[in-house]
């Protein structure tokens, strides 16, 4: 019985810690672009990691916006960090296999906001 309990205890031990480490993904249709980092998956909101877009006040912030709803309707794949900002999710999401915030990066005034790249994503950036 006492080794049953301990079996028990370092199998829950050990599947919390799996648990922790593994990354929640979303996949589907970009239903809509709120601005240049913020897109809705199928009316789930994310955040793109790591990215710093002007504001949609600016004529940069509403070039990103329309550089991003080029993408509405596309297929999306968004590894989520785990955290959140508001109402929405973070995370790092490519679009037919091309990453989507380097995409906005290399096509608008959107910067990498290295504090928050938080798997190093765009160190080379």
């Amino acid at each position: 019985m006492k080794i049953h309990i301990i079996n028990l205890i370092t199998f829950l031990f050990l599947s919390s810690l799996v648990a922790k480490s593994q990354t929640s993904i979303i996949v589907g249709e970009i239903t809509h672009v709120r601005d240049g980092d913020t897109l809705e998956i199928e009316n789930t909101p994310i955040r793109l990691a790591a990215l710093d877009c002007p504001e949609n006040n600016t004529p940069e912030g509403r070039y990103a916006t329309k550089i991003a709803k080029q993408f509405e309707g596309s297929q999306a794949y968004c590894e989520l960090t785990g955290a959140k900002s508001y109402d929405r999710f973070v995370g790092y999401c490519s679009i037919s296999g091309k990453d989507y915030g380097e995409m906005l990066i290399t096509q608008s005034a959107c910067k990498v906001w290295k504090k928050y790249d938080v798997w190093k994503r765009y160190v080379e950036l």
